[in-house]
């Protein structure tokens, strides 16, 4: 049976960037099942008003239930199609939605006994864009404390080859650049944020270097480093290594330096 494609809930606009990609990201999966969502709650071992709570915005899940609803749903689309997100890129989504935008927080569960439907409480540090939080860790990361660390990590290129980064076809291939332009351009940075959140958080090492590269060469700076510090947040640090390691081959050194500073910088 082909899964019919189903019409969500809009989303509270209270509901912060890294939250909504999670979202999104369980919605994609969810669509992947061409059963009832109240059998699927069933098989994942929570009530079906549960579920919907995730899939609504309404609260972020506990990684049990994340995991089961992925393995439910993994069950259900065998044979067919590989599910669009990873269970691995699921869970860091879950990470970044649960944290603040300040360093200092995370954010936090209703309590125990809140009714299911509970609407999780917007942070007051929701309005600080991951595009000037990139503009505040890019100049962290090249303050005096990490100079010395960039110097050690920088690969010596020479000058004629170096980290040129020529506007190419190729490089323009994603999709999303000009979505994240007109939006910031036109004043809707949550929107930018969120592609850009995804972008950082889920996608391969290959299509990040698609990504960044393509932001850099139409001169949106910022948003290409975005993108390289939500990939340095990941936990399983071996796909951040992944990562630098496929702008290495590309020669996009500085990016490589970037990236690695920028993930010595999250860890600490």
């Amino acid at each position: 049976m082909t899964p019919k494609s189903k019409k969500w809930k809009e989303l509270s606009s209270s509901t912060t960037a890294p939250h909504r990609a999670l979202v999104t990201a369980m919605r994609e999966i969810r669509e992947c099942s061409p059963r009832t969502q109240a059998e699927i709650a069933k098989d994942a071992h929570q009530a079906a008003t549960t579920l919907s709570n995730h899939l609504n915005g309404g609260r972020i899940p506990e990684e049990p239930l994340l995991r089961d609803f992925y393995m439910v749903i993994e069950e259900d689309a065998a044979g067919g199609e590989p599910l669009p997100h990873t269970l691995d890129a699921l869970l860091d989504l879950r990470v970044h939605a649960q944290k603040r935008h300040c360093e200092c927080c995370s954010v936090g569960y209703p309590p125990a006994d809140d009714p299911a439907d509970a609407e999780l409480p917007a942070s007051h540090a929701v309005q600080i864009s991951p595009v000037r939080r990139a503009q505040r860790l890019r100049r962290k990361v090249r303050r005096r404390e990490l100079s010395g660390l960039q110097e050690q990590m920088r690969v010596p290129v020479p000058r004629t080859e170096g980290d040129r980064h020529p506007t190419e076809a190729a490089e323009l291939a994603w999709t999303e650049t000009g979505v994240v332009a007109r939006d910031l351009a036109d004043g809707r940075s949550r929107d930018a944020d969120l592609v850009l959140w995804r972008a950082g958080a889920s996608y391969s090492a290959d299509e990040i270097l698609k990504a960044v590269s393509s932001c850099r060469s139409a001169d949106l700076r910022d948003a290409a480093e975005t993108i390289l510090i939500n990939a340095a947040e990941r936990t399983d640090k071996q796909a951040v290594l992944n990562i630098a390691a496929a702008f290495s081959n590309a020669g996009r050194h500085e990016d490589v330096t970037f990236l690695l500073a920028a993930a010595i910088q999250a860890s600490v």
